[in-house]
């Protein structure tokens, strides 16, 4: 229910002379909402209705980020009212990390403003052939045909595609590679969260009644890594080496305490279980972020 919606006493399609309690009118179905009203009313009420920016996110957040697998807990135990719903809650985390990844890409700075791509190869320096990004960088087609053919380049349609696709991002396209590359990364990474879930269930399948229970432990969990992630992109930690340190344990040290606070086992049998499925999804997380680097490769 959104709490700062200003209605009309009656119906201005039927006339229909409203109580409060009317959201809708009984006769014709027009929704009870008054649309004169001043500019900042009319702001409050979007930001509201769409991401329902209330007192609940406030109560999420603070069960999500401090108290890991409460929150599925209390969501799987029917306890959802005070909460923002998980899907809304990932999509709010992260429509936020790939916001912020977006601004801090090179693709608003650098890359961008680099025509003849010259610093742009030294970014991202994929290799086919032994022809590189960084190789083409500045080059012209008749001399990228040059380099080419003195490398002793297999004349096949695969490598001329995918040299092709490299020139490109030497020459201009750096920046239209890293759009595309974030696009995909948020398919991706909504695809993996049923694959999470499913690794949740099969660990812990004497516990787990449904397979809902995973995938919501999936959708928080994920929820937490945007924000983490975007937490990290705010204060400049992700170019530095201690990002690649500290933001796995972190990572792995709340799946532990998520699971362990939400299936109730022992310490021991908890954290084997952690480090299974942490392992697995690096693995998949990994092979994700190839894939999605050779798909947007292949569409550039």
């Amino acid at each position: 229910m959104i709490k700062k919606q200003h209605k009309r006493s009656d119906c201005s399609n039927c006339g229909f002379k409203f109580s409060k309690v009317n959201n809708y009118c009984p006769q014709c179905g027009q929704k009870n909402h008054e649309l004169k009203i001043p500019l900042k009313h009319l702001i409050e009420e979007f930001i509201e209705s769409t991401l329902h920016l209330d007192t609940k996110i406030f109560q999420t957040l603070k069960y999500l980020i401090f108290y890991p697998g409460q929150l599925s807990h209390e969501y799987n135990d029917g306890k959802r009212v005070k909460y923002v719903p998980p899907v809304r809650l990932y999509i709010i985390a992260s429509f936020l990390f790939f916001f912020l990844l977006n601004v801090f890409s090179p693709k608003g700075s650098e890359a961008d403003h680099n025509p003849k791509g010259r610093n742009s190869g030294a970014a991202i320096n994929f290799t086919v052939s032994g022809i590189s990004v960084k190789d083409l960088s500045g080059l012209s087609e008749t001399q990228a045909d040059s380099l080419v053919r003195a490398r002793g380049v297999e004349k096949s349609f695969y490598n001329k595609y995918l040299i092709a696709q490299l020139y490109k991002m030497a020459n201009g396209g750096m920046g239209e590679f890293i759009h595309s590359f974030i696009k995909n990364i948020s398919y991706m990474m909504f695809i993996l969260m049923p694959v999470f879930a499913l690794l949740i269930y099969l660990a812990f399948k004497r516990e787990t009644n449904y397979f809902i229970e995973g995938l919501i432990i999936s959708v928080h969990f994920h929820s937490f890594i945007f924000l983490l992630m975007s937490f990290l992109l705010l204060i400049g930690l992700v170019k530095t080496i201690l990002f690649v340190m500290t933001a796995p344990l972190i990572v792995i040290f709340y799946l532990f305490f998520m699971l362990r606070r939400y299936y109730r086992q022992k310490n021991i049998i908890t954290f084997t279980k952690t480090i299974t499925i942490g392992l697995l999804h690096l693995l998949l997380f990994l092979f994700m972020i190839v894939g999605t680097m050779l798909i947007s490769v292949m569409i550039l």
